[in-house]
């Protein structure tokens, strides 16, 4: 009977010491709020917002030294999910991996700095929270002095996130330096962000393409390591992604985005990451999120 009890003993304990590393893990907070914005009636596990991201995309979502979540969008959607009385759990992976995984509901939204366009909005419905544009960065000096955009793009070799919106525009201008019968460049499509600006270091891509507040952290972190070489698409909105027609949430995260928006907190997320003010899609605290969606 001893032996007995000591194995369901043991069998009890593991299972607590199970439940609190879920509940405590880097990957997920939980909430201890009131639900004051009636959160999604369904969810991939309750009481949890579960979210895909691509955490390798500084300001807005990666990973510390320690492996916790960190970034704007990390803040936010523990704020919003945080208002519907909901804890956060993050599901990280590659970012063309993040609609399939909405899409398959193995995720209730996602949460990734992903950029609104039409073929995407054909298979989601988005939530815009901020405005945004594109950058590319060249090792230090901007060694082969591109500045004129696509023109100096031909025959170059520029790396982009796979599935992000960066190898989209790459493509377009491809097309656009055939049309004036100039040599492409080669679009080196890579997993991540991080990959992306390995490539220019270690000399196999020429720059690389990522977001204008991407940039700014880039070049923060980095030093003279890197030159902003041009500037464009100033106009690309970002939002949260939920499955095409389904209401209920995008009602309950723009409700809960709103909520944000109307205390400041926004504005304060905006200064604490360094985003410029310019990038918000809320020019005063004031103003609703309610028109916004899809």
């Amino acid at each position: 009977m001893g032996t007995g009890k000591t194995r369901i003993f043991a069998v009890a304990a593991a299972a607590l010491l199970a439940v609190t590393a879920t509940a405590c893990g880097s990957s997920g907070t939980q909430s201890s709020s009131p639900a004051v914005v009636a959160p999604p009636a369904s969810l991939v596990s309750s009481g949890t917002l579960t979210y895909g991201t691509a955490a390798t995309f500084p300001p807005f979502e990666s990973k510390s030294a320690g492996g916790d979540f960190e970034g704007f969008d990390i803040d936010m959607i523990s704020a919003l999910a945080d208002s519907m009385g909901l804890g956060t759990k993050a599901t990280d992976m590659d970012f063309d991996g993040l609609i399939p995984a909405l899409a398959g509901k193995r995720v209730d939204i996602v949460n990734s700095a992903m950029y609104i366009n039409d073929a995407r909005a054909a298979k989601v419905d988005f939530v815009p929270y901020l405005v945004i544009g594109e950058s590319l960065l060249t090792p230090g000096g901007n060694p082969k002095h591109i500045t004129r955009i696509p023109e100096d793009l031909s025959g170059k070799t520029i790396a982009v996130t796979r599935g992000a919106i960066g190898e989209t525009y790459m493509n377009e201008y491809n097309d656009q330096l055939r049309q004036q019968g100039l040599p492409a460049m080669t679009v080196m499509s890579l997993p991540t962000n991080q990959d992306a600006m390995l490539a220019v270091r270690s000399g196999r891509a020429d720059a690389f393409d990522t977001s204008t507040p991407g940039a700014a952290t880039t070049l923060a972190k980095t030093g003279d390591a890197f030159t902003v070489a041009a500037t464009f698409k100033n106009e690309t909105k970002i939002g949260i992604a939920v499955r095409k027609g389904d209401t209920d949430t995008a009602t309950a995260i723009r409700n809960a985005l709103d909520r944000f928006v109307q205390s400041g907190d926004y504005d304060k997320l905006l200064a604490k990451y360094q985003i410029p003010a310019d990038s918000s899609l809320f020019k005063s605290t004031a103003t609703s999120t309610a028109p916004a969606g899809g």
